[in-house]
């Protein structure tokens, strides 16, 4: 079986952080890595104080016909974590049992589940608007654990991992110019945390021939931002997403603003990716941290899940 482990980051203690999981894509992090979670927590809640936003956690877990609705399924098959669950009887459980002793197969009578895992914490969101007419813009700020389906050892390429989420609900030109104007900011953020990074357009990594159409459309209408960060030695990865949906959502569930068509807009947050950097950048002693990581808790409203 491949390693599944995230290489030390530098200055780490290689007996505490992290711990291994024997599962490829999977990774347990001690007290530091926890601590510091909490403290990206704080410092994204003080740097959103400002957008007086809604905030709300959801379960990891989203109702499969909501994806297979929003397209999800049929965009990304190669990421979605689908959940299965036995339906048969006791009889026939027992009957099962031995082959599961034996290490033989022991799934035939489980059959897909109405959930499926949370690819992105927004997804939650859109249904509660439904019907919606909006009088003013409105900012949501979500936090939930997700899955995607990623079988690797690369480090921060998590198939589980924490994701925090701003979404703005507004006119079509207010969304963009709101998006802009947070993919400055999470820059300054970063930078306020030593990180350096640098902005890049990006496109969803679509399933087979519908990256060439849709992967290029993202990028020629510049919807997509990520911002790059070293998380390794040699190794970059986005660690935040800002990102223009247009009308999709708007659309499907049928919510606008009072004076017209309702756009939507997010900035995503990769907590666990955010700490590997930091760890990386930094190191585990908290002495080190910079100071925003050790500054007081955020405001009220914006304690961590």
């Amino acid at each position: 079986m491949a390693d599944s482990r995230v290489p030390v980051p530098a200055g780490t203690d290689p007996a505490r952080l992290p711990l291994d999981s024997a599962v490829p894509g999977l990774a347990l992090f001690d007290d530091t890595h926890e601590a510091l979670i909490d403290a990206l927590h704080a410092s994204i809640g003080r740097f959103a104080a400002a957008e007086s936003a809604r905030r709300i956690g959801v379960p990891q877990v989203i109702s499969r016909a909501l994806l297979e609705r929003l397209g999800y399924v049929e965009s990304f098959p190669q990421l979605l974590g689908t959940v299965y669950s036995y339906e048969g009887d006791d009889r026939q459980w027992r009957e099962i049992v031995p082959a599961l002793r034996r290490g033989e197969p022991w799934t035939q009578r489980h059959e897909l589940s109405d959930v499926a895992l949370l690819p992105a914490v927004c997804y939650h969101l859109y249904p509660q608007l439904a019907g919606a007419e909006l009088a003013e813009p409105a900012v949501f700020d979500l936090t939930g654990q997700c899955y995607r389906h990623e079988r690797t050892t690369e480090p921060g390429r998590l198939r589980a991992f924490r994701m925090r989420e701003l979404i703005r609900v507004d006119t079509p030109e207010a969304t963009v110019a709101w998006r802009d104007a947070w993919t400055e900011r999470a820059r300054d953020w970063l930078d306020s945390l030593g990180l350096k990074a640098s902005i890049e357009p990006a496109s969803d990594p679509f399933f087979g021939s519908a990256e060439r159409l849709m992967g290029a459309m993202q990028r020629a209408e510049q919807l997509k931002w990520e911002l790059v960060v070293e998380v390794a030695d040699g190794l970059s990865q986005a660690v935040v997403s800002c990102n223009c949906h247009k009308n999709h959502f708007a659309e499907e569930f049928g919510f606008r603003m009072s004076g017209g068509e309702a756009h939507t807009s997010c900035t995503a947050f990769g907590l666990e990716r955010i700490a590997l950097a930091v760890l990386y950048r930094h190191g585990s002693d908290r002495r080190n941290w910079p100071a925003e990581l050790t500054a007081g808790p955020a405001p009220e409203g914006a304690e961590r899940d």
